[in-house]
């Protein structure tokens, strides 16, 4: 602080008197910068596991809603093999084999994805003029 009148100064400088040294403090800085990369990939592989289990278990309760419904049989033959193939690789320690078995298994899907879609909306409309919907 400064008094501006006088031009005094003082100062006043908190330590604490238990807690690390500041060698500690660097060593821990230089340890989680050596580490970041191994860091990141870790982040990025436990991210791609929770991905793979929501589609996983979105897929899965989407198909015992409606997949007989919605889809013949030779048509399950591609997604259910997508399918199988995300939950073999949803554990592994590859995030670049489980994000792009995400991005197949989603694009096996995407027509029954869009029947899906068209049936919820031909559900809610029904029995409704379109009169109705013009606000």
């Amino acid at each position: 602080a400064k008094e501006q009148s006088s031009g005094v100064e003082a100062s006043v400088e908190v330590k604490p008197s238990y807690g690390l040294t500041d060698s500690e403090i660097e060593d821990m800085l230089r340890s989680s910068i050596a580490n970041a990369q191994e860091d990141m990939d870790a982040r990025r592989l436990r991210e791609q596991q929770v991905e793979a289990k929501r589609v996983i278990e979105a897929l899965a309760s989407a198909l015992a809603a409606d997949g007989e419904q919605l889809l013949t049989k030779e048509e399950q033959v591609p997604i259910k093999k997508a399918f199988q193939q995300l939950v073999a690789l949803s554990e592994s320690d590859d995030h670049e084999a489980i994000k792009q078995a995400v991005e197949a298994l989603e694009k096996s899907c995407e027509f029954y994805v869009e029947r899906r879609m068209n049936a919820n909306v031909r559900k809610a409309m029904a029995g409704q003029k379109v009169e109705d919907f013009n606000d």
